[in-house]
């Protein structure tokens, strides 16, 4: 019970963050990069980020993967994202992604270089 008092909570604290803000981060050169979205470098040190509103996270092979929303990873290694821009996606107690509207996979594809 406590546990998806704390999801909830974080859900709801994803929701009233500003989707309007671009991230920036420093690439493999030290050169600090920004996107319109959440950014992340993956294993090459290469900085890929999301188109504004959405997040961007290293999946577990290394790899950026990107959503129209925030994204998360569930405990079996996969990168689900929100459909929604801006929105929020957090693990529950059992280890699975839930997603503000609903969970999509994230993608390369999905992915802009920084700027």
């Amino acid at each position: 019970m406590k546990n998806r008092f704390v999801v909830a909570c974080y859900l709801i604290l994803l929701l009233t963050t500003q989707v309007d803000a671009g991230d920036c981060i420093k690439d493999q050169y030290g050169n600090v990069v920004c996107g319109k979205g959440q950014c992340a470098t993956d294993q090459y040190g290469k900085v890929l980020c999301a188109k504004e509103g959405g997040g961007a996270i290293r999946d577990r092979d290394g790899d950026v993967k990107c959503g129209v929303g925030f994204c998360a990873t569930d405990d079996g290694g996969k990168v689900r994202c929100s459909t929604q821009p801006g929105g929020g996606a957090a693990i529950d107690s059992n280890g699975k992604v839930k997603c503000l509207g609903a969970c999509q996979d994230g993608t390369r594809q999905r992915c802009e270089s920084a700027r």
